[in-house]
């Protein structure tokens, strides 16, 4: 394997990672602390900064991609920041897919690291991330000269038919815990649900007797569906994916098998799946069933100190921290800052 431009990943690997870790400033009951690794400090805003550096490196490595080739990435949340940024300095043309109906902060962040306006490709709302598959079959047979990334999945395993885990995406990931054991212990990691990759990735590499407490939207509940078959329903009285699409980009949404969410919750990582509303959610959800369990959940959209400049599925992790904090005492809490509240307008 040869070793890419290798300068040009020396300048960008020193810019990447190695991110802050603080403590969260607000009141934390029975002597906890709350930890917040800030992934939101790299240069393009997110943890994903670390899986486009490998990702880009990698196939370059492997001869997949050339300098100044035509590559596509989907996204819901903050990838496609990340892969466009990264790949506008590497000197690709990006082209990313996006769900119609989102943060248009989010939308014009990657629109302006891209070529022109076409670059950026809506794809229905009602479908979400559901509608990606459909979209890459048209795309791809017209465009056949356009790699696609794939953050979400690896390739497909011949025998079981099932896709498996981008192991590339998984290790880059990794690193985020690697960084924080060196700095404190860490009795509960807390990560948000969204293809599965920030569990699992960091998650993996932490000492057996850390707890992983996932969490993601009442709304979506697929980690959670995962872990306890069945609550669900006989809590809330109707079906996952009932509610209207969440705000939360980025994080789960029923519609694709993500392999790292499935393998997370079968390979034992995950100890306990939250659920976590807002106060637009309770009011949906108390009109269809008349009931009001979903109020008594974590939100994100609870009023939290220290938190002005951090997004949602940050506020909301650490709301979950909050919560665990009640039953614990004396623990360490880690948070991951996926983004910036800048990346969020609606």
């Amino acid at each position: 394997m040869v070793e890419p431009r290798p300068q040009e990943w020396k300048s960008l690997a020193k810019s990447i990672g190695n991110t802050p870790l603080v403590q969260y400033a607000g009141e934390v009951p029975q002597g906890n602390k709350i930890w917040v690794k800030r992934e939101c400090d790299n240069p393009f805003g997110s943890h994903y900064d670390r899986v486009y550096l490998d990702l880009f490196h990698h196939l370059e490595s492997q001869g997949t991609l050339k300098p100044n080739a035509r590559v596509l990435e989907t996204t819901s949340g903050a990838a496609g920041v990340s892969f466009a940024g990264i790949g506008r300095l590497l000197g690709y043309e990006c082209f990313v897919a996006l769900p119609t109906g989102g943060e248009r902060a989010r939308e014009e962040a990657i629109r302006e690291l891209l070529p022109s306006q076409d670059h950026l490709i809506f794809t229905p709302a009602d479908q979400y991330v559901s509608g990606f598959p459909s979209f890459l079959r048209r795309f791809l047979a017209i465009h056949k000269d356009v790699v696609f990334l794939n953050h979400s999945m690896g390739p497909r395993d011949q025998e079981t038919g099932k896709f498996t885990n981008n192991e590339v995406t998984l290790r880059a990931l990794e690193r985020i815990t690697r960084e924080v054991i060196e700095e404190i212990s860490t009795d509960y990691f807390i990560p948000a649900v969204g293809n599965g990759s920030s569990v699992l990735g960091p998650a993996r590499v932490l000492p057996n007797e850390t707890k992983v407490i996932a969490f993601e939207t009442v709304q979506s509940a697929v980690a959670y569906g995962l872990r306890y078959p069945g609550e669900y329903e006989k809590m809330f009285g109707i079906t996952p994916g009932t509610l209207s699409r969440h705000r939360l980009p980025g994080t789960s949404y029923r519609g694709i098998e993500f392999p790292h969410i499935i393998n997370a919750i079968e390979d034992g990582i995950v100890d306990e799946v939250i659920l976590v509303s807002d106060a637009r959610m309770d009011d949906e959800y108390e009109r269809i069933t008349g009931k009001c369990e979903t109020k008594r959940l974590p939100h994100w959209d609870m009023l939290l100190p220290d938190c002005v400049d951090v997004g949602r599925t940050t506020r909301a992790g650490i709301s979950v921290a909050l919560e665990i904090a009640e039953r614990v005492s004396e623990k360490n809490l880690l948070v991951i800052a996926y983004d910036k509240a800048s990346r969020y307008d609606s």
